[in-house]
């Protein structure tokens, strides 16, 4: 058997899991509102979030591996069942962040013989 899951993430879910994630590694964080969040789909997905204080626009660029470790986190923080023994990625569906876990794909099928005595 294989399984497939994907759990997709708003746009406020995965603002908030960032700067969780950003404020427990005690990791720089711009004051202000974030006003956007993009993606960009190249060998990966990052993201961009521009945050305004005062009318000054600052962008904050988050790597793939660090957006994934915040929405894993996210997911472990709020109690959502995560299989530690399964590959997990990140992708963009209709512009939400989806975390696409597999499990089981690389495992070969066994065979099952019934009947044979």
């Amino acid at each position: 058997m294989k399984e497939l899951r994907c759990i997709v993430f708003t746009d406020r879910e995965v603002v908030t899991a960032i700067t969780e994630r950003r404020r427990k590694l005690n990791d720089v964080f711009p004051e202000g509102d974030v006003t956007s969040l993009d993606y960009t789909i190249d060998r990966g997905v990052t993201a961009k979030l521009s945050v305004t204080l005062n009318g000054a626009v600052s962008e904050l660029a988050i790597a793939e591996q660090e957006l994934q470790a915040a929405v894993v986190g996210y997911c472990m923080s709020r109690n959502i069942p995560l299989p530690a023994v399964a590959d997990k990625a990140l992708y963009v569906i209709k512009g939400r962040a989806t975390l696409m876990i597999t499990m089981n794909f690389r495992k070969p099928a066994r065979l099952v013989v019934l009947g044979v005595e």
